[in-house]
């Protein structure tokens, strides 16, 4: 049968249109799931007008209603799963159910506190220094929520707070948390607001990659056993574009908390202007990065924004090599002075060992500072 020339083109059309349609759902499917040919460093424009969007944050009559988010709780009530923690002050906590979060079950449920007691020791040291009477109230900035117990602590401590979490199943648990003590969400009537975006360098869609751990998530497979691993597709932005948005370069930054499993540097770089700004006065972050070039960098980058080392810290929060940390300042101000790379063994300690690090911004009169150059010179005395 020969086709006339006009159901030839209506046939070309017809194809043509199809072959649109189905477009979308291929490009869809290699973002969110062709796993192998997408690295967990890699991303993907996820808008074509990122810098006008308005970025949302959770709301959590929403995700409480959203039975796609998986929800290890869904057997058990609310009363089975909180607990009124012995901290000073005390606050409620919602908890995954055991077998999901065995570790944090444990130590909460069972003992009333998080098993990193001395970072929470720290928390009350830092946020106890803030006139909260004032408004707006400090603002603690929370990356790397997880179940929420910092934030919440930080709340109950009577800050703002603003939390950032890329793994929605966690909002479920500090939703219910906010519930529990009555705390409303959003700084607009001095609660905490909630974002489900990982944070990094530059925005997009990265992979992250779950285990068996719901606290050890992180956009390195590599740092999750094979056999756990799953993969969740996840939108990442920067904190710079953030802080502008919501004005956070206005307020006083209390503090920002900072665990995000081997991710800090690219959080830090996607922060640039923020840190530099000088109204984040504290930084409590943990390091398990073993690049010493990358570690070296990251810390050269906060040091020239004017933050300095008070302590360093364990896993758990306690004292790490206390009687080392007055020679990690003037380090960093040798490496700042030089002219070329200074390797140095702080540099070097602090790539080998997963420690918690707490900066203050030297115009709060760090301590740890000590007495500038004479203490630069005692240093380079006992190195020499």
């Amino acid at each position: 049968m020969i086709m006339s020339r006009a159901g030839a083109v209506r046939l070309a059309g017809a194809l043509l249109l199809l072959a649109l349609a189905v477009m979308p759902f291929f490009a869809l499917t290699r973002v969110q799931f062709d796993a192998p040919g997408f690295h967990p460093l890699n991303q993907r424009e996820h808008s074509t007008n990122k810098h006008r969007d308005v970025l949302r944050p959770v709301s959590c009559q929403k995700y409480r209603r959203d039975s796609s988010i998986y929800d290890a709780n869904r057997n058990l009530t609310l009363d089975q799963t909180k607990r009124l923690t012995i901290t000073d002050p005390p606050f409620y906590i919602s908890l995954h159910a055991m077998w999901f979060d065995k570790k944090r079950w444990v130590h909460i449920m069972k003992q009333g506190e998080y098993y990193e007691k001395g970072i929470t020791a720290l928390f009350h040291r830092v946020l106890s220094a803030y006139d909260i009477t004032a408004l707006p109230r400090p603002l603690v900035l929370d990356i790397g929520m997880n179940i929420g117990w910092f934030s919440l602590y930080s709340r109950a401590m009577g800050h703002d707070v603003v939390a950032f979490e890329p793994n929605p199943t966690m909002f479920l648990r500090v939703c219910e948390s906010l519930k529990h003590n009555q705390w409303s969400q959003g700084e607009e009537r001095g609660g905490v607001t909630l974002w489900n975006y990982g944070l990094g360098a530059t925005p997009g869609v990265f992979n992250l990659t779950l285990g068996n751990n719901p606290g050890g998530s992180s956009f390195h497979e590599d740092r999750l056993a094979p056999k756990f691993r799953r993969t969740l597709p996840v939108t990442v932005v920067t904190l710079d574009r953030l802080a502008a948005q919501e004005g956070w370069l206005d307020r006083t930054i209390s503090l920002v908390k900072i665990d995000v499993e081997g991710f800090e540097n690219f959080v830090f770089e996607g922060g640039t202007t923020l840190f530099h700004n000088g109204n984040v006065e504290n930084i409590i972050m943990e390091n398990s990065i073993t690049n010493m070039t990358i570690v070296a960098g990251m810390f050269d980058m906060l040091y020239d924004a004017g933050y300095r080392i008070m302590e360093i810290l364990s896993v758990e929060g306690d004292p790490y090599h206390e009687d080392w940390w007055h020679t990690f300042n003037p380090a960093l101000e040798l490496r700042h002075t030089s002219k070329e790379p200074l390797e140095s063994e702080q540099m070097n300690f602090l790539s080998r060992a997963t420690s918690n690090i707490w900066w203050q911004h030297q115009r709060l009169g760090a301590k740890a500072e000590g007495k500038g150059n004479e203490r630069v010179e005692s240093f380079l005395e006992s190195t020499i």
